[in-house]
């Protein structure tokens, strides 16, 4: 059951209650936004983001993009999945065998999490090497995504650790708070609400500086706001953020300095 369109409103921290019963949540899955448009470009990401907006014209037979989780690889590497045509192969090395077919016919393909799946799966390894090559030699394209950097990558097959060195590499580094107000934003309209610039300005200064904690703040308090039937606004907020300070992150404080984005 979905609340009203007044009662999900990211409003005034003054909005009172709805009275009733409480709310039961149901467990749905939203559909976030992953358009070219809906990417927030900053100075952390422009490098990615050019990279893969130039496609099809790479040097080379593929690209990696590395960051943080939550950093919006995922995000590009979806605007790059929708421009190619890629597929994307599984979890297990006869997944990469399967897409070694692919790569043969000059297909291009995406791999998320690559430096993961190299250090927890040794077969990977030999089967990566193979479906590079197939890549490369067909005029394909492989877009990798990974957590570390690609000299990190736990990779004991020295042809492969070559190949892997010689690929271009595009880093996204943590953002600022301009960037982490655009993604605020970005999660909250993937829910169908607006994110005024008070809440933003109150939750900024409190909550820990990456994506995935803006991405865990806003499905805790849009969850929070359904259950009580709630506006979302800073009592709920400042709930959210002392439950995170209970995991390890600092606590919210209303005698705190607020400030926008930018500073």
């Amino acid at each position: 059951m979905k609340a009203p369109d007044s009662v999900r409103d990211a409003g005034p921290d003054t909005a009172p209650a709805i009275s009733g019963p409480r709310q039961l949540t149901l467990d749905l899955p939203f559909r976030p936004a992953l358009a070219r448009e809906d990417f927030a470009v900053a100075e952390c990401n422009a490098l990615a983001v050019g990279w893969v907006d130039r496609w099809p014209d790479w040097p080379g037979a593929g690209l990696i993009l590395h960051g943080p989780e939550g950093c919006g690889k995922s995000h590009l590497a979806a605007v790059w999945r929708a421009a190619s045509a890629a597929a994307a192969p599984g979890d297990g090395a006869l997944d990469l065998e399967a897409g070694r077919e692919l790569a043969e016919r000059g297909g291009a393909l995406l791999l998320e999490d690559i430096d993961m799946r190299l250090a927890a799966v040794p077969a990977w390894q030999e089967a990566l090497l193979h479906l590079y090559n197939a890549v490369r030699l067909a005029g394909g394209s492989l877009l990798m995504t990974a957590r570390a950097v690609p000299g990190a990558w736990r990779i004991g097959l020295p042809d492969l650790r070559s190949r892997i060195a010689a690929l271009p590499a595009a880093g996204i580094a943590l953002p600022d708070d301009g960037l982490l107000e655009a993604v605020m934003r970005k999660q909250f309209g993937d829910r169908q609400l607006a994110l005024q610039p008070e809440l933003a300005g109150y939750v900024l200064p409190r909550i820990e500086r990456s994506f995935s904690a803006i991405r865990s703040f806003v499905d805790r308090i849009d969850r929070l706001a359904l259950e009580r039937r709630r506006r979302i606004g800073r009592d709920l907020a400042a709930e959210v953020l002392n439950r995170s300070a209970g995991a390890g992150r600092p606590a919210a404080s209303d005698g705190g300095k607020n400030h926008g984005s930018g500073s």
